[in-house]
């Protein structure tokens, strides 16, 4: 054991004296070789030990339960000091704040004048609001007591008065109107003769009018069941032999047990006495029921009924008295963009005289009064609202008439018109309409319809246009400023004298109608309108040519 520590003692020193040789070589080269004295300390009682150390799969040892006591006690004192209140003596600003000012008027009135002796009269008197009652009273005049042909022979003028008026309860509104309407024609249409004087009153026509109504219908709309009921009574007679009074009962139900499902039902009875030269002692009744449901789901709208009518006309080409006709509606949208629509409906068209004549004024003695009957109509198009303010629709009808009524110039008298009627007729209507509004600014209102008829018993649609075209534009360019312009066209209107038996088309006519108001101040303002701007020499009716240039200025006042 001593021999083997020697020779390990004997290995250490050279080994030690090789490294300490190598680094003195490296340092200082000068000393290389030299070997220096070296003591070497070696002891044997140098104890390395290391802390105990927890294996790792042994559990740390749980700590000791903290104890707490939950029981707080505190100590609370109150410290009252006498102290004396406040006293602030306080007084209100009165600022001079000037109160709105809303002017309330009890009504408005228009006076003018134009030239062909035009004076026009409008006036327009309702209550201040009352919760419990409002009422009101209309009055208006427009004459034109110079006309287009031998001066007062071709006047005219149209006076409407009327009282209206509402008494509410806390469910039904109660509301009864009383109406005149006096209008006064001439029979113009003939060619004048130097040497022939026509006085204006040998070719006068006055018709006169008294309507009154009286009904009820409930007030709050959104409710599930609504109704509503009215009757009214009409005498109409003219300056000849002709006269008619009407009496009407209308009543509706609806009821909407939520907002996709709605129904109801609509009756109404009418009850007509004409009487003219070649007619009298004649009842025209008329009932008409039409249940209908409505059904309206995302973009789908449906609507499906019927019509039931029993007349009691009594005409050379009649079958029967009872009609029932299936009527349906039905669109869908697939965006609010674009949608597309179809309606099926048959129907009996009432036509009085009073009717006819507030279409034609220079209608004559009438030989019978017929019914239209709409045996069915087809419609189906597209709609759609675009960028939210342009709303459009366009779209075919076609249609299967009886009895569909049309105007000739009398065989006695040209200058007066008779009706004529086909047995049965087909109508194609191409029709176009859009309405755009940007904001309160500008509103246009556009319509076209094109029409194509068959006919069984007449060579031509006499006095019905082939096409119709109406453009209607507002302006507010500023709160006090109104300004309205609009064209009215028409054309392709075939005509027949039935005493001359000849036949011609009118040339398309073309009205344009300009009106300006402009507001002073809150109660006085001015206006100015003129028709036929464009001075065309045309006629609706043949024979009977309409003013030139015409127009009217005056003011309006509200008090």
């Amino acid at each position: 054991m001593i021999k083997r520590f020697k020779i390990f003692t004997l290995f250490l020193l050279f080994f030690t004296g090789m490294v300490v040789s190598g680094q003195a070589q490296e340092t200082t080269p000068s000393e290389r070789g030299e070997i220096r004295d070296t003591e070497f300390i070696i002891r044997k009682d140098r104890v390395l030990s290391l802390p105990q150390q927890p294996r790792v799969l042994e559990k740390t040892p749980d700590l000791p339960p903290v104890i707490s006591n939950p029981s707080y006690d505190y100590q609370v004192k109150d410290f009252f000091i006498d102290l004396q209140p406040l006293q602030v003596q306080t007084q209100p600003f009165v600022k001079p704040f000037q109160p709105e000012t809303t002017f309330q008027s009890l009504g408005r009135a228009k006076i003018g004048y134009g030239n062909y002796a035009s004076p026009l009269l409008q006036l327009n008197i309702n209550n201040f609001f009352e919760d419990e009652m409002s009422y009101g009273l209309h009055l208006s005049h427009e004459g034109y007591y110079l006309g287009p042909v031998d001066g007062n022979n071709s006047a005219e003028d149209h006076t409407q008065l009327g009282l209206n008026g509402s008494l509410f309860t806390d469910f039904i509104e109660f509301y009864g109107r009383l109406g005149y309407q006096r209008d006064l024609h001439h029979f113009y249409g003939y060619s004048p003769i130097p040497s022939l004087e026509i006085i204006p009153e040998d070719i006068r026509q006055v018709f006169n009018t008294v309507e009154t109504t009286i009904g009820l219908r409930r007030i709050e709309k959104a409710e599930p069941f609504d109704y509503g009921a009215s009757a009214s009574f009409r005498l109409f007679e003219d300056n000849y032999a002709a006269e008619e009074s009407e009496g009407n009962v209308k009543v509706n139900a609806d009821f909407r047990p939520n907002e996709q499902l709605k129904g109801g039902i609509a009756a109404m009875f009418f009850f007509t006495t004409p009487s003219d030269v070649n007619y009298s002692d004649i009842t025209r009744n008329y009932f008409k029921l039409h249940p209908h449901v409505t059904y309206l789901y995302g973009g789908i709208h449906l609507n499906i009924g019927a019509n039931v009518i029993q007349e009691n006309d009594i005409v050379p080409n009649k079958t029967k008295d009872l009609f029932i006709f299936p009527t349906a509606f039905l669109s869908y949208h697939f965006a609010p963009e674009f949608g597309v629509y179809g309606r099926y409906e048959g129907d009996v068209l009432r036509k009085t005289y009073f009717d006819f004549v507030m279409e034609n004024p220079y209608l004559g003695p009438s030989t019978e009064l017929r019914n239209t009957i709409q045996n069915h109509q087809v419609d189906a198009g597209i709609s759609g609202t675009l960028a939210g303010n342009l709303d459009y629709e366009a779209g075919i009808e076609f249609g299967n008439y009886t009895n569909m009524h049309f105007y000739g110039n009398n065989v006695n008298d040209s200058t007066r018109f008779e009706l004529l009627y086909d047995n049965e007729s087909q109508m194609f209507n191409f029709h176009a309409s859009a309405n755009y509004k940007f904001e309160k600014r500008y509103q246009l209102e556009a319509n076209l319809n094109y029409y194509q008829y068959y006919l069984t018993e007449l060579e031509a649609a006499w006095h019905r246009p082939l096409w119709e075209f109406g453009l209607k534009n507002t302006f507010i360019p500023q709160e006090e400023w109104m300004i309205q312009a609009n064209i009215n066209a028409m054309g392709g209107i075939d005509v027949i004298n039935m005493a001359s038996e000849s036949t011609d088309t009118l040339k398309p006519l073309l009205d344009l109608h300009i009106s300006v108001d402009y507001a002073i101040n809150p109660r006085l303002s001015v206006f100015a309108k003129g028709n036929n701007l464009l001075n065309q020499n045309y006629e609706r009716f043949q024979n009977y040519r309409v003013r030139g240039i015409q127009g009217i200025g005056g003011i309006g006042f509200k008090f």
